[in-house]
């Protein structure tokens, strides 16, 4: 028995790895892995030793994932992250026998051991999925593991709610629920597109590195834990008690001092102080055992905080404090008195103490918080007038600081932004060693140039001590600040005086307290003319007041607020057509185009999505590259494959796209179906189906991959012998086709043959109309997609049912092995036909006349719904009663249904 442990032990300790190649990151196939970020993401865990890659210096992403290899990387999870030590020899070794008879590979041993005694798999699913190391592993089956690995230290909920979001979540077992809802609630799992969770799906290697770079995050940072704050102490300036209520149930109670730990404003890198915390913050807390190590304030109170006014300190002489107002950006003078309480970085100071301290820190910046109270006074001329005390003043020291705002101008030597919390435009040079970053990606002067070039765009710039940028951070997006929420909101005014502000959205009421000072020192007021259709500021709060008292109509209201989450600028306005109006509130964005469903535009470099409208006047969508411009043409070309897209667009305050300024492709790729000079227009079939009519020059450039030059009127009319070659187009800065390169033949820059077509046989191998050639299938072909069908399952038995139904026109795109054998098919429906079984709100079921019964994807918005009797509106909202209508589905470029009509 000794020598049996020894050898054994042995054993396990050299093949406790995946059999594949040590860890190495820049694998040299990741760049095509669709989706943004995912070669960083493969080469982090690749690099953490999660993951590994094969002897080819390939990642193969996407390979399945066997039970096996997703139990190692499990095993690697914990124990890389010291969440675990392993397992103990001894209790391992009990194991051994079972694990042999069912014929677990060696390599794997000890994690599938591990895996049993803690409760992380069963000896069913070992028995079942694990023999033999070589069956491929479900999203599902993979979620029990993960869920019951992070079960050992975060809380199951045994209600499993937030599985029911999933809009498939019908199809997730009972037995894994409660860990899918586990690993959905700490951001480890989400659905796809569609909010599909796609349980019976194999996992591929792509998507098992998402979540072990996410469980890995979650088991090296700490837990995290969301409420309010409902009480919070002061003591001396400096101790603090807070006591904060959870969303998830209970409560907990800290002490803190200063510097303990750091606080975050929302989710960015940006800290603030303790002192700026209030009753009534929405925070986050993240735990390591039973210590705090950091807070993130992502939301702040309604109300102006504990400080009336705050800002940095100028000077201190004769008994004043020229203070720069953080709300408005201007400089103003505060008085000083014997009573005034002082307090630096927590320590209450003598006055006298104070201007030491400020000389000694000649060199910093001095951020103070001011709780003032206003007292009327004679002033030199003989008339009263209102003066504003300093009653306490809270000072802490930086050696740098940070502004955010709209990037207004950026060269080589400076950057020029228009405060976020003021009207104010500021200019500030680079510091020698200032660095630039671009989604917290540190990029050189050319790539933020360009992106600063795109549009509008905002900045947050940190500045020294010499008042020069170290680093500027530049976004698509405004900067958090914790108060999104809150901004965008409309309200209806019920109520505004020289001391709050009283307004409404959805039935609730919320009230702003100005603070004990003249509201305009701290806050801006505008009112909307529609005449001019521009923001009045207004010099007097009675104005305002007297705007909202008078007018006979609705008065609505947005604010914003400075990076410290006190109010600093208020728009009134009799319609809320005035932010979509306004050209103070309109955003340009330019550049490629990633996407364009249901009415929603995303950009390549812009996490922003905008909404088109339903429809624009002349020369609001211009599309420079298409014969015809319209909305179906423009989201044809942003989602097809072989199409780059780029646009210059306008967008309102809700992000509503109110003019496409320019639309244009940059680079095409397809089958040529038709090319005429003479009306100088291009044809050609991209590989996911979809015909394009392109302008062209009367006279392109023509070549062939090998830069021969031919005659035009080889590739002209329809029967061309170059009619059905693949052709690259190339365009000018207009979208216009100015050069025509013929592919050589129909190989794929992989070398690997496509067939494309209608689909006209399966059962006997694949048959595409034009084509007489019978393509065999492999006894296993994999990498297969349904790009719109929403059945339980993507397979091949499914293909082959849809190809051999009447009823349905499937659409193909099959990869030939060097046997012409189909190794993997792309799968399209362009149209179906059938007796309606059953919607609801996602998905419209239909049976044929042969029998089968096919579910597909149902937007929020038909094209049009002709069929007597059935109400369009209800079978959009799921509620159609429209059982036993024959019909005809036709699909749009997304995938989804667009029409339905009486077959």
């Amino acid at each position: 028995m000794k020598r049996k442990l020894t050898l054994f032990l042995s054993a396990v300790m050299a093949t406790s790895c995946l059999p594949m190649t040590a860890y190495a990151a820049n694998f040299k196939d990741i760049k095509d892995v669709p989706w943004a970020g995912a070669a960083d993401v493969i080469n982090s865990v690749a690099d953490l030793g999660l993951l590994s890659g094969y002897e080819d210096g390939t990642f193969r992403a996407r390979n399945n994932v066997t039970y096996c290899e997703a139990m190692q990387m499990v095993y690697n999870a914990l124990i890389k992250t010291g969440a675990t030590s392993g397992i103990d020899a001894v209790d391992a070794y009990s194991y051994m026998a079972v694990l042999n008879t069912y014929k677990v590979p060696s390599w794997c041993q000890m994690a599938v051991a591990y895996g049993l005694h803690n409760g992380i798999i069963d000896m069913q699913m070992v028995a079942t999925k694990f023999s033999g190391g070589t069956q491929a592993a479900t999203r599902e089956d993979v979620a029990l593991m993960f869920g019951n690995a992070l079960g050992m230290f975060y809380d199951k909920d045994k209600t499993a709610a937030t599985v029911s979001e999933f809009v498939d979540h019908w199809s997730i077992t009972s037995d894994t629920a409660v860990q899918i809802d586990l690993l959905k609630r700490l951001g480890v799992v989400s659905g796809d597109e569609y909010n599909r969770f796609n349980p019976k799906k194999n996992i591929n290697r792509a998507e098992m590195a998402v979540m072990l770079n996410k469980t890995n995050s979650i088991l090296t940072e700490g837990v995290s834990s969301s409420g309010e704050i409902t009480e919070l102490q002061v003591n001396e300036g400096k101790y603090y008690y807070i006591k904060v209520t959870l969303d998830a149930g209970g409560w907990e109670g800290f002490n803190a001092t200063l510097g303990d730990f750091p606080v975050y404003v929302g989710n960015t890198s940006e800290t603030i102080s303790l002192s700026k915390l209030n009753e009534g913050d929405q925070v986050v807390l993240v735990r390591s055992g039973n210590t705090v190590t950091a807070l993130r304030q992502m939301k702040g109170t309604t109300n102006q905080g504990k400080y009336d006014i705050t800002g940095y300190v100028n000077s201190i002489k004769d008994n004043k404090l020229s203070l720069e107002n953080e709300n408005t950006g201007e400089t103003d003078k505060y008085k000083l008195d014997s009573g005034t309480k002082c307090y630096v970085e927590g320590e209450k100071v003598s006055r006298s103490d104070l201007e030491d301290i400020m000389s000694e820190h000649y060199k910093e910046y001095a951020y103070a918080g001011l709780i003032t109270s206003v007292e009327r006074e004679k002033n030199d001329d003989g008339e009263y007038e209102n003066v504003t005390y300093i009653e306490e003043l809270y000072i802490t020291f930086t050696d740098e600081y940070s502004m955010t705002g709209q990037v207004k101008g950026f060269n080589s030597s400076s950057i020029t932004v228009k405060l976020a919390d003021s009207s104010a435009e500021k200019s500030i040079l680079f510091a020698a060693d200032c660095k630039f970053y671009i989604a917290g990606e540190e990029v050189d002067f050319d790539e933020m140039d360009e992106l600063a070039d795109a549009g509008t765009t905002y900045a947050k710039v940190t500045v020294n001590s010499s008042d020069k940028a170290t680093k500027i951070e530049m976004s698509e997006d405004t900067f958090a600040t914790g108060t999104e929420e809150k901004e965008s909101l409309t309200y209806k005014v019920k109520s505004i005086s020289d001391k709050k502000m009283v307004l409404e959205v959805s039935g609730n009421t919320t009230t702003y307290v100005f603070g004990s000072t003249n509201p305009l020192d701290n806050i801006r007021f505008y009112t909307w003319e529609e005449e001019d259709e521009d923001w009045d500021i207004l010099k007097n709060v009675d104005k305002a007041e007297t705007y909202v008292d008078n007018s006979e109509d609705t008065i609505y209201c947005k604010v914003t607020f400075n990076s410290g989450g006190k109010l600093s600028e208020i728009y009134l306005a009799d319609t809320k057509s005035a932010w979509k109006n306004s050209e103070d509130h309109q955003t340009e964005r330019k550049g490629t185009v990633v996407s364009l469903v249901n009415d929603v535009l995303k950009f390549k470099t812009s996490s922003i999505e905008y909404k088109m409208l339903k429809s624009y006047e002349d020369g609001d969508l211009n599309i420079g590259s298409a014969v015809t411009e319209s909305k179906t043409v423009l989201a044809r070309m942003a989602n097809d494959s072989d199409l780059e897209l780029y646009a210059e667009i306008k967008a309102n305050g809700d992000n509503e796209v109110i003019e496409v300024v320019e639309a244009r492709l940059t680079a095409a790729k397809g089958d040529l179906v038709e090319f005429n000079p003479s009306d100088k227009f291009i044809k050609i079939k991209t590989e996911d189906g979809n015909e394009f009519k392109l302008v062209c020059q009367r006279s392109p450039k023509l070549t062939d991959e090998e830069e021969d030059v031919f005659e035009l009127e080889d590739l002209e009319g329809t029967n061309s012998k170059y009619v059905g070659e693949t052709i690259e187009l190339g365009f000018n800065s207009s979208g216009v086709v100015t050069q025509i390169t013929v592919v050589d033949g129909q190989k794929s820059t992989d070398a690997t043959t496509k067939v494309k077509g209608i689909a006209t046989a399966a059962n006997d191998g694949l048959k595409v109309k034009g084509d007489s050639t019978t393509y065999r299938w492999l006894s296993k072909t994999s990498d297969i997609t349904i790009r719109n069908y929403s059945g339980s399952s993507e397979s091949l038995s499914v293909i082959k049912k849809m190809i051999e139904d009447d009823a349905l026109e499937v659409y193909v795109v099959a990869t030939l092995d060097d046997k012409d054998r189909v190794e993997a098919i792309s799968v399209y429906v362009q149209s179906a036909e059938g007796v309606l079984k059953s919607c609801d709100d996602d998905v419209v079921r239909i049976t044929t006349e042969d029998g089968n019964t096919f579910s597909f994807d149902l937007p929020s918005k038909l094209d049009s719904c002709d069929v007597d009797g059935l109400d369009q509106d209800k079978l959009e909202d799921g509620k159609a009663d429209g059982k036993g209508y024959e019909v005809k589905l036709t699909f749009a470029d997304d995938g989804r249904v667009s029409e339905i009509e009486e077959a």
